[in-house]
């Protein structure tokens, strides 16, 4: 991993160009930029508000979120898909706008953040690095892929600076103390962690509520969460209601995914045990009527939503994987089950609606999270982008 002195604090902000390629206002890329460009001087982080950020999207993006971004634009530009060489075309047709805007517009940074953006980070990496005048180039890795190897050779041949969100996604790629791999976590907004604590306020017919926060796509994994409640004893499912808040997407897997969301809690008659609320704006309105905060995904890179949930006070029940093992402590802010496993699922779901709580109250949950507040993560990307600055060939 990179040691890093402290730096002086640059004398002007720093400006940073963001390499996400997004088509649509959705995901937890989009959210942490937010949260990033939100942040204000602090004693603690004096350096976190020395950078000035835009975003790369597709020219079909629509922001639909606030706040507004500083956005540029590209005809070719991608996130993320499936299908590898669709990535790289699309890249390559990308490329020659990306470097006319570079051309163009100063900037001091350069961050590729998606699967789309990575062969271009990769390539101004290996164009720049021995080029002082040009923008410094890092990628942010936010997902536990299967090629492995491609990425530690960037890193290691190609001298693409990395980010990785979590010390296990950094086990995950081989890149522990590897020099060039910094662990950064993702961030939520600073207003979750000043939102007043407020107790979970008992409702009338006193059940255990939780409640999941995230687009109604497969991996995410809510279609486990009903086969597991499914599975509860039968005096246990009256006792707790689930409330999922999150989006159907327009495209066709979306749609079938939430089409068989909706068959599925008619077939297991779930009806009053599970309400599918749709999309929010309001997250925190939605994690404070909570007791608990689930989160069915298996190897979900580092939840912004677990991390807001948190931050309000909410105990968590995750997938013993991913970044969920780095953020939450079993019986101190939450519990794990087996990935995938909607026996276990229901095991750990059976314990809450018996009464079993965690150790540690609100105020300590919080606290738990607080490293990933937006302030501490945009004090820590500055001084990288700093340190890879100061240390240029």
């Amino acid at each position: 991993m990179v040691s890093m002195a402290p730096q002086p604090t640059h004398a002007s902000p720093l400006k940073v160009l963001h390499l996400v390629g997004a088509r649509s206002d959705q995901g937890g890329i989009l959210s942490v930029l937010r949260a990033l460009q939100s942040v204000r001087p602090t004693k603690e982080a004096p350096t976190s508000p020395r950078c000035q950020p835009s975003v790369w999207v597709h020219d079909s993006f629509i922001e639909r979120r606030p706040p507004p971004l500083d956005l540029r634009r590209n005809p070719a530009a991608e996130d993320e898909n499936n299908r590898h060489l669709s990535l790289l075309w699309s890249a390559m047709r990308s490329w020659p706008g990306l470097r006319r805007l570079l051309a163009a517009e100063r900037f001091d940074v350069v961050q590729g953040h998606s699967r789309g953006s990575f062969p271009l980070a990769a390539w101004l990496a290996r164009r720049n690095r021995r080029r002082p005048a040009e923008p410094v180039v890092l990628f942010t890795n936010h997902t536990y892929a299967r090629r492995t190897g491609m990425y530690r050779q960037a890193v290691r041949r190609l001298d693409l600076p990395m980010v990785l969100l979590t010390p296990n996604m950094a086990r995950h790629y081989g890149l522990t103390h590897t020099p060039g791999v910094k662990v950064i976590s993702a961030c939520a907004h600073d207003r979750f962690f000043e939102h007043p604590l407020e107790p979970p306020q008992p409702t009338r017919e006193t059940r255990v509520r939780f409640v999941g926060v995230g687009n109604l796509v497969r991996w995410k994994g809510w279609h486990l969460l009903l086969e597991a409640w499914a599975l509860l004893p039968s005096d246990l499912r009256s006792a707790g209601h689930f409330d999922l808040w999150g989006p159907t997407l327009a495209d066709p897997e979306g749609r079938r995914y939430a089409d068989e969301l909706h068959a599925l809690r008619k077939e297991l008659n779930l009806q009053d045990a599970v309400s599918f609320r749709g999309p929010t704006n309001s997250v925190a309105e939605a994690v404070i009527e909570s007791d608990w905060f689930v989160l069915p995904s298996t190897n979900e890179p580092c939840s912004v939503a677990l991390i807001e949930a948190l931050a309000l006070g909410r105990p968590a029940l995750v997938s013993a994987s991913g970044g969920n093992i780095d953020i939450v402590q079993p019986g101190m802010n939450g519990r794990h089950f087996l990935p995938g496993n909607a026996a276990d699922l229901a095991r750990q779901l059976a314990a809450i609606l018996r009464g079993e709580q965690v150790s540690h109250g609100p105020s300590e949950l919080r606290e738990s999270v607080r490293p990933r507040s937006a302030t501490m993560v945009a004090g820590q990307y500055t001084a990288f982008y700093q340190h890879l600055r100061a240390n240029r060939d």
